[in-house]
């Protein structure tokens, strides 16, 4: 996660600052990004950040023209924008990683015929720095590129984090740990404990646990140095899965990996470690 220092406000502060309300405007995104799809009222926002409700109202309708932000008109819940995701599209442009990888997306998908995304680690988020559709759409708890989940949710999630060093993981896992809870009740130590396993045998399998009838299998991408870039991850129907060998789609995984592992370089990676 993501943390912007945001201080509290009263009723009787003097209006913020420029710089405090680009600040709490970025913690507003981060938090936004957090929830997912539930999105949150404006209410919660002030009480989360200690804002007053004329402080929230501002910012957030700055963000809604912007359209970095978007309000659901049945719930009147706000969550991420159109406008976020493009420009997380604009900046996975410029990265060498995806200009390495995307060839490789497109070969999986389309032997597949299943979704393709390729992830990296953003801090102590995972973030879609790409992804390619097969023959059918299907959902993702990243949704478009430039979306971030926690790190050590999802198999392209735990591929990463189980190839970091141990207290690394340790360490992400603490600091997830507290948002793990909403993700079908999953615990840092159900995943501490899945990393042994997802390590020795290089992928990491989600067979409908996260979200009710997708699977995902994931390997990670590992640079020459010994350190791990990201990984690829194909996303399918549960029922496809359970036709299918795990074994298959790893084997196309590792084949693509391979050569990208061959073709990239520590420069290609722009995600921050």
């Amino acid at each position: 996660m993501i943390e912007v220092q945001v201080k509290t406000t009263t009723e009787g502060e003097e209006k913020a600052t420029g710089t405090q309300l680009l600040d709490r405007s970025i913690a507003i995104l981060n938090h936004l990004g957090e929830l997912g799809r539930g999105g949150a009222r404006v209410s919660e926002i002030a009480e989360a950040f200690g804002l007053n409700m004329s402080t929230a109202h501002r910012i957030i309708s700055g963000l809604e023209r912007h359209r970095y932000i978007e309000r659901d008109e049945t719930t009147k819940r706000y969550r991420l924008g159109l406008a976020l995701f493009a420009l997380g599209a604009k900046a996975a442009d410029t990265t060498g990683m995806r200009r390495v990888c995307h060839p490789a997306l497109m070969r999986i998908a389309a032997e597949t015929g299943d979704t393709v995304f390729l992830m990296a680690r953003n801090g102590f988020n995972t973030v879609c720095v790409d992804r390619q559709d097969g023959g059918y759409r299907i959902d993702s708890l990243t949704g478009q590129v430039g979306g971030q989940i926690p790190l050590g949710v999802g198999p392209a999630s735990q591929a990463i984090l189980a190839m970091l060093p141990p207290n690394q993981a340790e360490v992400i896992l603490e600091t997830n740990g507290p948002q793990f809870e909403r993700y079908h009740g999953l615990t840092a130590d159900e995943i501490r404990h899945a990393l042994p396993d997802i390590r020795r045998r290089g992928y990491a399998v989600d067979d409908g646990h996260l979200v009710e009838g997708i699977s995902a299998i994931a390997v990670p991408i590992i640079l020459e140095s010994g350190n791990v870039a990201g990984a690829l991850a194909i996303n399918m129907t549960s029922a496809r899965l359970r036709r299918s060998s795990v074994g298959d789609f790893v084997q196309i995984l590792r084949r693509e990996i391979d050569e990208i592992e061959r073709t990239m370089s520590p420069h290609d990676i722009s995600i921050a470690s």
